[in-house]
């Protein structure tokens, strides 16, 4: 017997806002929970109930400004949540009045730091604190639910489990560091009762020095990878992301209406996936889980036991189809900067790339010309005027021997497929068919991995560019 099949089963179940919106939402959590706990272990890692977060940022802001006008988005946030414990849980019955007790707490919590936030400059870091409240309100009613119909529960707040860097609002898990913690507190839980339910915080952890650190976008389901992560040496671990949709399609629906349900992806693909356009999971998420080769699967809330869902393992899988997806960005802007002397300049590229990370921008795609004499990149059309001022303002690039053009009416395309990299002519086929359909590629980047390719063309070619590809490679049955 091998050590995987000894080891006991574990599903760490990551639950969106979605899934806790209301009162039958909560029921069809506890009906899919009934279900897996039969033959597993389970754990919980919660989001913010449906524009909580929102509401949270809303007071942070109206905090900085006016602590007056602050205070009826914490009766706004009360009352909300009161409403949904209402709904779930029999009236006086203690599970009831545990968790009114724990959001009074809360809420008063919020009401202080309103009032420091007043005294304060705007922060990050208190920002990432505000924030954590969302998680906080929801685990904590979700595993007072759980307990009301008759479970064992444990509500744990992350910061107390989950160690990360002091990047605040996009911090990174220290997995080593998070892994001994899990050894020392929650294996031990686990192991003193075979039916108790953990529920977790998601998005959230703490640095070094216990402050609260949020996780950026798709930060819970991060939470249900780094939670799986730590526990793989010990438990069977699988991971189930609960969406409002069934995984991973293999376009845009909106854009090419022929797109289905790719059922089982290799986490190199999903990643590619994710990275360009699709936003079902963050690839950061994907990476963790592909580092201890934990399955996850994405399934539809509201269709639990469908056969129709996406699971993701290490294992590529290799059929007919070359190519998985034609994923894009509709939105996209492109800086391409320009100069003869670029060639003559050490250090260009360098002081380009920590000029975008010092302040925050993320780069889609990287092309530069063999002759070293322009560099094209790809940013959020949100950055584009942030981007401009940078350049023009520094005291490298703003030099009038840079020519710098920012073109905001672009998309970006990804043909992925792990495929690609043992077939040749993949890309010829791909820019004779664009061109075939007078469809003008404006740049193209292909990273070492052959994964994808990616193609920059102009955004009113997008849907035609994604239609005639998909036509090509994956509805096309004779394609090889």
């Amino acid at each position: 017997m091998n050590l995987a099949s000894s080891m006991k089963k574990l599903v760490i179940m990551k639950l969106g806002g979605s899934c806790l919106r209301d009162g039958p939402s909560f029921q069809q959590s506890l009906n899919i929970i009934k279900e897996y706990i039969k033959n597993n272990r389970v754990i919980i890692v919660n989001s913010a109930i449906s524009g909580i977060t929102d509401k949270l940022i809303e007071f942070y802001n109206m905090a900085c400004q006016d602590g007056l006008n602050s205070l009826s988005i914490l009766h706004d946030l009360f009352e909300s949540h009161q409403k949904i414990i209402d709904s779930i849980m029999p009236p006086n019955s203690e599970e009831h009045d545990n968790t009114l007790k724990f959001l009074k707490k809360n809420i008063e919590e919020l009401t202080q730091l309103g009032r420091v936030i007043q005294l304060l400059r705007p922060s990050q870091n208190i920002l990432d604190l505000v924030l954590s409240y969302g998680e906080r309100f929801s685990t904590y009613i979700f595993s007072q639910y759980l307990t009301s119909q008759g479970f064992s529960t444990q509500f744990i707040s992350s910061d107390e489990i989950i160690l990360t860097d002091d990047n605040f609002g996009r911090a990174l898990p220290l997995l080593g560091e998070t892994e001994e913690i899990f050894n020392e507190k929650v294996v031990p839980l686990l192991k003193s009762n075979d039916s108790l339910i953990l529920c977790i915080t998601g998005f959230y952890g703490s640095t070094k020095e216990k402050k609260i650190t949020t996780l950026g976008r798709g930060g819970t389901d991060l939470t249900a990878a780094i939670v799986a992560y730590a526990l793989k040496p010990v438990y069977d671990c699988r991971v189930i992301y609960w969406k409002d949709v069934q995984g991973f399609l293999n376009a845009d629906p909106k854009l090419c209406p022929k797109s289905f349900l790719l059922k089982t992806i290799s986490y190199i693909e999903a990643k590619e996936l994710a990275f360009f356009g699709s936003k079902v999971l963050h690839p950061l998420c994907l990476d963790v889980n592909e580092k201890r080769e934990i399955p996850s699967e994405i399934r539809n809330f509201n269709n639990p036991f469908s056969p129709e869902f996406t699971r993701i393992t290490k294992e590529i899988v290799r059929d007919e189809k070359i190519i998985k997806a034609i994923t894009s960005i509709k939105r996209l802007s492109m800086v391409t900067i320009e100069s003869g002397t670029m060639i003559s300049l050490p250090g260009t590229v360098s002081k380009l790339f920590s000029l975008l990370g010092e302040n925050n921008i993320a780069i889609n795609f990287i092309s530069q010309s063999s002759s070293e004499n322009n560099i094209t990149f790809g940013i959020n059309i949100e950055d584009s005027m942030k981007v401009s001022a940078l350049l023009r303002n520094s005291p490298f690039f703003g030099k009038q021997w840079f020519s710098i053009k920012i073109d905001n009416d672009i998309s970006l395309i990804a043909v992925i497929g792990a495929g690609m990299l043992h077939t040749p002519g993949i890309a010829g086929k791909i820019f004779t068919i664009l061109g075939k359909n007078n469809i003008n590629v404006r740049a193209i980047a292909q990273g070492s991995s052959e994964l994808n390719i990616t193609i920059i063309i102009e955004r009113k070619d997008c849907k035609k560019a994604v239609n005639v590809l998909f036509e090509a490679f994956i509805n096309d049955s004779t394609s090889r």
